[in-house]
């Protein structure tokens, strides 16, 4: 068993969310119900807990004020919020994930699963600078969990930025892979005559491109791990030299 804390300012959301987890995480305990920052902070640090689901706005204060205040680092941190733009700085605090209410069952429980996963390897938060190597025309590699990972740019889709960090979807249709890097620094490294970014927070693999949607200015990609193909948005500004870099790849 694993204990865990929610930290909401709706005491009616904060027993919505327990009992979910009751009934679809049944390996995690739900230890205390804190419904304020001040709360949190004067009773966080007395108890123990393995990780901690949190809205953003706890009502006297916001979540990220509260965990500077708390100066504890490697938290694990699942954020649950009706907000979709504080991801970024969400992952800057390196939290396991983002769930944007309503939350449902398989959010929840993919969430619980990444936080057992780290728990287990005992993962630490990678580095920015020294965790993270990224070779031109070759591999990615970076270390997690006290391994080092390859990943050929063969295998690689799409990349969709995640704030400061980088999803990695991969050819075999396995969870999306977190690397901490800004896309833009992903997009320095890679082979120029194979991947495209086709909005500031996508880049492709022209090698997975299946066909364009002119109407819509849509990629729709192959996804080998999948009988579903992947639809992404190309910007505006990007769909005419994306279309001439397809007649050159």
């Amino acid at each position: 068993m694993i204990n865990a804390v929610i930290l909401e300012d709706d005491p009616a959301l904060g027993k919505s969310l327990a009992l979910m987890i009751k009934e679809y995480c049944p390996e995690v305990t739900v230890i205390a119900l804190l419904d304020s920052g001040e709360m949190a902070l004067d009773i966080l640090p007395s108890i123990q807990y393995d990780f901690i689901f949190s809205d953003i706005d706890l009502g006297d204060m916001d979540a990220f004020t509260l965990f500077k205040k708390l100066d504890k680092p490697n938290q694990h941190i699942i954020f649950t919020t009706s907000y979709e733009n504080f991801a970024v700085e969400a992952f800057k605090l390196d939290a396991i994930d983002y769930l944007v209410k309503p939350i449902y069952p398989d959010a929840l429980i993919r969430g619980v699963n990444r936080v057992l996963e780290r728990i287990a390897n005992r993962e630490l938060p990678v580095s920015h600078k020294d965790n993270l190597e990224l070779h031109k025309g070759g591999k990615i590699l970076y270390r997690a969990a006290g391994q080092l990972h390859v990943i050929s740019n063969l295998r690689i889709i799409y990349f969709e930025a995640q704030g400061s960090y980088t999803k990695v979807y991969l050819d075999d249709g396995s969870e999306p892979k977190l690397i901490p890097n800004h896309l833009k620094q992903i997009e320095e490294t890679l082979p120029e005559n194979k991947f495209y970014r086709i909005h500031n927070s996508l880049i492709i693999n022209s090698d997975f491109v299946d066909h364009i949607l002119f109407q819509n200015k849509v990629c729709v990609l192959k996804n080998n791990g999948s009988l579903q193909k992947i639809h992404l948005k190309i910007a505006d500004r990007k769909f005419q030299g994306f279309m001439d870099f397809l007649k050159k790849s």
